[in-house]
């Protein structure tokens, strides 16, 4: 098994560098209905394929831009889960491809509206476990699909499927990170001025199916407003917003209900400087059946340069949970639809949580990133539990023990390193291992967590 595993991670490194010396440099986004290739209009000395298909003619003022992006990541664990995996699984130390391709086409007429589409393919090779997660297989969907409509000055409406992210992803995630990206079915009204940037929204999150064309409009309801202001003359920056959930999908210590919940948050931060800061407050309202919600969160980075690219910071967060389950509040913090706050090591989430996260960074231009952190994770209330990511319960687990004084869940010492060799480019290398705390052997298995990981992406 170790040797079919070296020659995985061996045919990875091959074919990372096969793509490195056969891309190119382009203006490539995170979400890539926000690619840029606008410098292709004044430049007809286009070559390569890759350009010809950003700048299509179509006919007068008709223009098609194509692209898309080819990932494969390998992963493996020992002891997924601290150990803790349902009855029907084979094995708790799984080794698995994720494989993933999206195509997108983008329609422009004039500066009057715009359609974009985007088909997405995934799957999971090598692990015989049965599929968990919506994140990890959905062989053929269409992943996005809306219009833009430009309004007078700088506003403009987006109807259809799409994605949605948000500062940190603290809330709003696109999920790149598992395989399947995370969409949303519904309607944005957006504003875009050189340091503001206004959205307005209202929307069904999208439930991925393993199938094709299966996927399906969550019944939860998510609306909200995101405000960020960048000053033109300042590295300091902030966002105001407000999230409005509503669902009767969501567990808090075995009880589900309908859930009304609303969010009201800041974050303030610098741009990339010798010092840096991020600080997010958040303050969560509503009601839970008859329980009223009173839940807060408090999340740091600050981290300082004392060599030219290396950067020594201290992040965590304070994150309380219920305070007791026979008063008439919930206190339990939800995340929402939050990327994985510590990586892909162990499936956990800040809820109910204090984390203290020192690390060293090294940041070179836009072609090194590497992270060395340690997280040590406690439980903040003994009378609630933790979550996933997605706010799924974690533990305690029903049928096992329920309440204890356990505290510590885990202390995580992980390894991030990024390469960009182009912008069509990235290769990302991921080692992770996670020391189970007393709770975690208190509440049912308790295993240390071995996690490696390599990716290659290449994006057109």
């Amino acid at each position: 098994m170790f040797r079919f595993r070296l020659s995985i991670i061996r045919l990875f490194l091959l074919l990372g560098i096969f793509l490195q010396y056969n891309s190119y440099a382009q203006n490539i986004a995170r979400l890539r209905f926000d690619d840029d290739f606008s410098y292709l209009k004044a430049d007809s000395l286009k070559t390569t394929w890759k350009e010809k298909i950003k700048n299509v003619s179509l006919g007068s003022n008709l223009k098609l831009s194509l692209g898309g992006e080819w990932r494969e990541q390998y992963q493996s664990y020992e002891h997924l889960n601290f150990g803790e995996v349902p009855a029907d699984f084979i094995t708790a130390s799984p080794h698995q491809i994720m494989h993933r391709i999206m195509f997108h086409a983008n329609v422009t007429y004039k500066k009057s509206f715009r359609v974009f589409a985007q088909l997405n393919n995934t799957a999971r090779f090598l692990n015989p476990n049965p599929i968990t997660s919506q994140l990890d297989e959905n062989l053929l969907s269409i992943h996005q699909l809306f219009l833009d409509t430009y309004i007078k000055g700088n506003w403009l409406l987006r109807l259809g499927r799409q994605e949605y992210s948000w500062g940190q992803e603290r809330f709003v995630a696109t999920k790149e990170g598992p395989n399947t990206r995370h969409p949303f079915y519904g309607a944005t009204l957006k504003y875009v001025s050189a340091n503001n940037k206004l959205d307005l929204f209202i929307s069904n999150p999208m439930k991925m199916n393993p199938g094709v064309f299966d996927d399906v409009r969550s019944s939860e309801s998510f609306s909200g407003i995101y405000y960020m202001h960048t000053p033109s003359k300042s590295r300091y920056n902030f966002d105001l917003y407000y999230f409005n959930l509503e669902s009767n999908l969501r567990e808090y210590m075995f009880k589900k209900g309908n859930e009304v919940r609303h969010t009201f948050g800041t974050r303030f931060f610098s741009s990339l400087g010798p010092w840096n800061y991020d600080v997010e407050l958040a303050k969560q309202t509503g009601s839970f059946e008859a329980l009223s919600i009173s839940s807060f969160m408090a999340v740091w980075d600050f981290n300082v340069s004392p060599i030219k690219h290396f950067y020594i910071g201290f992040s965590g967060n304070y994150v309380p949970g219920d305070n007791s389950s026979s008063d008439s509040e919930l206190n339990t913090f939800n995340t929402l639809y939050a990327r994985p706050p510590f990586g892909q090591t162990v499936s956990l989430n800040i809820s109910n949580t204090v984390n203290m996260s020192p690390y060293v960074r090294y940041q070179h231009s836009n072609k090194w990133l590497a992270t060395l952190r340690g997280s040590f994770i406690s439980r903040e209330s003994l009378a609630d539990g933790i979550f996933t990511p997605n706010m799924t319960p974690l533990r305690p687990i029903l049928g096992k023990k329920i309440v204890s004084d356990a505290r510590q869940v885990g202390n995580i010492f992980a390894l991030d390193a990024n390469y960009f060799p182009t912008k069509n480019l990235s290769l990302q290398f991921e080692l992770g291992y996670c020391v189970a705390g007393d709770y975690m052997s208190d509440t049912g298995n308790g295993r240390n967590v071995l996690y490696f990981a390599l990716r290659n992406a290449f994006k057109f």
